[in-house]
């Protein structure tokens, strides 16, 4: 299944033809429902950002994405929250202002993008060229994605865990027992700086296909009976998909004994046809 999903990687001139050609292979329908955001639009989230005033433009990444599906992404970006709210430009012009002034962010370096009713909020870092990274703010601002282009394949990559498998679990570490895992692994001879690195390191063994979207936040790799996902946006987040009952059992003990955590959470999805 996972060679019938195309994950190409390429310029950012063809970043959405390369979307749409991954979510149409989950969705052959999919491109069809999306809506660009009209010129007006994007003019009025200009005006709004103070873009112009700050000697800034649209980063040419988000601007791309505006100008296919800024009115209806069909679900895309919805994932990042609970699969309804909305996240398209009507919103974007509608909250902009109360979030920039809510939160205390400097619109001459991040621009708002995604939004929820949780007052959970996504940021874009203007001073980082066409392609920025993503931004939460959580309190404070932290990393989110290496970039838009990333951020965007990430979410294809979760409509494929959550659509195109049997059996899903899912591990997670608070922050301090993050910290003890990193700790207990410190003494071991591995050699890692980064979070990311060591995450790498432990996962070598399985030797998993390593997507070129995955960033130093996301990892995810790939292997011919499942495919998994680590997060460190937050603390630490597993996830692993798969069709193979036995082999799906098989890696949650394995990662439960490598990382001394249990699954927080097994079910059985509803596999789309």
């Amino acid at each position: 299944m996972l060679n019938e999903i195309s994950f190409e990687a390429g310029s950012l001139e063809t970043m959405i033809e390369r979307l749409f050609k991954t979510m149409n292979s989950i969705d052959k329908q999919w491109s069809e429902k999306v809506e660009p955001a009209s010129q007006k639009q994007i003019h009025a989230l200009e005006e709004i950002a103070d873009l112009k005033q700050h000697g800034k433009s649209i980063p040419y990444a988000y601007l791309l994405f505006l100008e296919e599906m800024g009115q209806n992404d069909n679900g895309l970006l919805e994932q990042e929250w609970d699969g309804y709210t909305e996240v398209n430009i009507d919103s974007i012009l509608r909250d902009y202002l109360r979030y920039i002034d809510e939160f205390d962010i400097d619109m001459n370096e991040y621009m708002l993008f995604s939004t929820h009713w949780s007052e959970s909020v996504l940021f874009l870092k203007l001073t980082e060229g066409e392609n920025p990274p993503v931004y939460k703010f959580d309190g404070q601002l932290l990393l989110f994605s290496g970039s838009f282009e990333n951020y965007l394949f990430q979410m294809a990559f979760r409509k494929v865990e959550d659509t195109q498998f049997l059996y899903q679990t899912e591990f997670a570490a608070s922050p301090k027992r993050f910290r003890e895992i990193l700790s207990e692994k410190s003494v071991q001879n591995i050699q890692w700086t980064t979070r990311m690195e060591l995450i790498e390191s432990l996962l070598e063994p399985y030797q998993l296909q390593k997507t070129w979207f995955s960033d130093e936040v996301h990892f995810y790799g790939i292997s011919s009976e499942y495919i998994i996902h680590v997060d460190l946006s937050w603390a630490l987040n597993i996830t692993v998909s798969s069709d193979n009952h036995i082999v799906f059992q098989k890696m949650n003990r394995s990662l439960a004994r490598l990382f001394g955590i249990q699954p927080k959470h097994y079910k059985k999805l509803n596999k789309a046809e």
